[in-house]
């Protein structure tokens, strides 16, 4: 069993209740309130940047076969999930500096600044297992749920989940997989679970985070 295996093995409890949040099942059947995914677009946009800076974070400190994977990872998650939250902004009527300027929820910031700091302090295997579950996890809610997707009788939200059994995000999904098998191999699996099962947790408090409309209490 490959290493990525036995970590999403250690994870399914989280998965299974990830798959079947309220949010995700709402938004898979086209059944939740807009406000709600409006919301959650404007945290997840932020996510993401933070998440292409930690992708270029791991470029830098990886050899030069690794940091050519990396930067290639960058890139196309710039130009499938980044570039559809582009287009799903201006239906909302905004922009994009209108949506950076958005403070972070709770949950965001603090998953947000876990990533940051184990993609800039720690070694790159640590780093790209930290990133892992968000990749891929957004696949397999996507293949779960598809058949609700295809069903989906609202445009934004069949638009949105599209993206994610694309080939192209599935290929993200493939290369980051791949990078950690390769890589973590010899590296302390305790370690790696642990930050594996850290992101999964964070991955299920955001989708919590998303349909409560987390804010800060102060």
């Amino acid at each position: 069993m490959k290493l990525t295996e036995r970590l999403r093995r250690e994870a399914e409890n989280i998965w299974e209740r990830i798959f079947n949040h309220p949010f995700v099942v709402e938004l898979y059947k086209g059944i939740l309130p807009i406000d709600k995914f409006k919301f959650y677009l404007i945290q997840d946009y932020n996510y993401l940047v933070t998440m292409y800076k930690c992708l270029s974070l791991l470029s830098a400190k990886a050899d030069y076969k690794t940091a050519r994977v990396t930067l290639e990872l960058a890139y196309l998650d710039a130009t499938t999930e980044i570039e559809n939250y582009n287009k799903l902004i201006k239906k909302f009527n905004l922009t994009i500096d209108e949506v950076t300027k958005y403070e972070p929820a709770p949950t965001n910031t603090a998953y947000m600044n876990f990533l940051l700091s184990t993609c800039s302090l720690q070694p790159l295997i640590e780093g790209l297992t930290a990133i892992l579950p968000c990749f891929w996890s957004y696949y397999e809610i996507a293949n779960y749920h598809k058949e609700d997707l295809m069903n989906n009788p609202n445009e934004i939200y069949r638009e949105w989940g599209s993206v994610y059994l694309g080939k192209d995000y599935i290929k993200i999904v493939e290369m980051l997989r791949d990078l950690v098998d390769r890589i973590g191999l010899d590296y302390s699996y305790e370690r790696l679970k642990y930050l594996f099962l850290l992101g999964s947790r964070y991955e299920y408090m955001f989708w919590d985070m998303a349909y409560k409309k987390e804010s800060w209490p102060l």
